[in-house]
């Protein structure tokens, strides 16, 4: 009888069975995981201070107001498609393959983009936000305007909690993250208290809290930036080559989904996107999900590949759907049961009406949430041009499809459009996805027949 093996069938089945216990303790206590959930708890704090300003402002300003905060607010994600692209994503997936001064360098070279890129936005912001509020336009001239605050800070502080992540220091991200929020809610009631009624207000918190939190993480991180050789132009062109296509998929994904509730303000009302955004708060923490996904396992995935090659990457996949698949159902259903009363809650009787939406908001991120842990895996693999692809596709659907349902229905078409497109990007990356798979021959990585060690 050879080492390893048994007689007896029971003991073998014994032995597997305890083995495949204490994989799975592994899996869901090991560094990982715990690293992961410090980073879903600095994701759900993130969640849960916008939820907490939503509620706040829903319940303060009026409906057409409060669709100009919610404007503004899916406004700063197009601006993070373009940090996302030309910045954090370079920096997180190329980062950890660097030591010493190399990565010092390099980070330090990503801090100058960063800081650059935010400079040139918010001044857009003023330069038009400032022109449509000369022509008369009072609602979207200064919430243009107002957005140069929280791009400015916000998305250099973003910045700089993605640089913790990259060096693998998530409790100093929650930390900041912590710092930001508190400063940001007590600005907000500070504020509404002394009479504020312009959805702005709700910039101008996210802008200044994060420029608090922004100063706490350069005085935690000012041993880190350097100088010494620092080539701008150089890490622009390394960026560049890396993060074109993300870019490219990050805006035009922004364009294929998240302007519906824009196009909404401006074909229908601002009012309509104000219900959009009270419906899409219900199911918040499915959002801080995702963005912990990303941020996250995005740098892992990238260290993953380094050490065990694509078919680590694979098996990393398959853990973030086992790990993340039930809080996201969870969510979902919690919100499809108790719509309503949910609804009253939060916001009282003003957008009851609406509740009809929850079944498509649902089908939304349920879809939405299919092809997000596939979007940190491609990166990883640096396959960043089919995430572009399948984004075209869906801004097809979004030009047509999408602002046809928009006319028609209002707010559901809204919903409705940008599940659409969630399904088209989906379905387009697993095509993608197994095509590779099977051009490759990659298979997880082999797992032991006996206790893990």
């Amino acid at each position: 009888m050879g080492p390893g093996l048994s007689d007896n069938p029971q003991l073998d089945s014994a032995g597997g069975w305890r083995g495949r216990q204490q994989r799975a303790v592994k899996l869901l206590s090991g560094d990982v995981a715990r690293k992961g959930y410090l980073s879903g708890l600095d994701q759900a704090l993130i969640s849960l201070t916008n939820f907490a300003t939503t509620i706040l402002l829903a319940r303060a300003l009026s409906p057409t107001q409060f669709g100009a905060y919610g404007v503004g607010f899916i406004l700063t994600r197009l601006a993070r498609a373009f940090q996302e692209g030309l910045v954090v994503q370079p920096m997180t997936s190329m980062a950890p393959s660097l030591q010493g001064e190399h990565r010092r360098g390099y980070i330090s070279e990503s801090g100058g983009l960063q800081l650059g890129l935010a400079v040139v936005e918010a001044l857009g912001c003023i330069v038009v936000g400032a022109i449509l509020t000369r022509l008369g336009n009072n609602i979207a001239g200064p919430t243009l305007f107002a957005l140069w605050c929280p791009l400015l800070l916000a998305q250099t502080q973003e910045f700089v909690r993605r640089v913790f992540y990259t060096l693998d220091q998530v409790n100093l991200a929650v930390l900041n993250t912590v710092v930001s929020g508190v400063a940001q809610l007590a600005f907000l009631v500070w504020a509404l208290g002394a009479g504020a009624r312009s959805g702005t207000v709700g910039l101008y918190a996210i802008g200044w809290s994060s420029g608090v939190a922004l100063l706490l993480g350069l005085i935690q991180t000012r041993r880190l930036w350097t100088a010494q050789g620092v080539d701008l132009v150089a890490a622009w062109r390394k960026n560049w080559g890396f993060g074109r296509w993300v870019l490219g998929g990050t805006a035009v994904n922004w364009i294929a989904i998240e302007v519906y509730p824009v196009l909404t303000a401006g074909l229908v009302s601002f009012a309509a996107t104000g219900a959009y955004r009270a419906l899409q708060n219900v199911v918040a923490p499915i959002h801080s999900l995702l963005r912990a996904m990303d941020t996250y396992f995005t740098p892992r995935l990238a260290d993953r590949r380094r050490v065990a090659g694509a078919a680590g990457v694979v098996h990393m996949l398959r853990r973030m759907f086992l790990v993340t698949g039930l809080p996201v159902a969870g969510v979902l259903i919690v919100a499809l049961a108790f719509t309503r009363p949910l609804l009253q809650l939060l916001y009282g009787p003003t957008y009851l009406e609406y509740a009809g939406g929850m079944r498509l908001m649902a089908i939304y991120y349920a879809l939405l949430y299919s092809s997000w842990p596939l979007q940190s895996a491609l990166k990883a693999l640096e396959k960043t041009r089919p995430i572009f692809v399948a984004s075209m596709v869906a801004l097809a659907a979004m030009a047509t499809i999408g602002v046809w349902a928009i006319l028609r229905w209002g707010v559901y078409g809204t919903i409705g459009g940008q599940a659409l497109s969630a399904g088209i990007i989906s379905v387009l990356l697993w095509s993608t996805w197994r095509r590779w798979i099977e051009a490759n021959h990659t298979v997880p990585e082999p797992r032991p027949t006996g206790p893990a060690s």
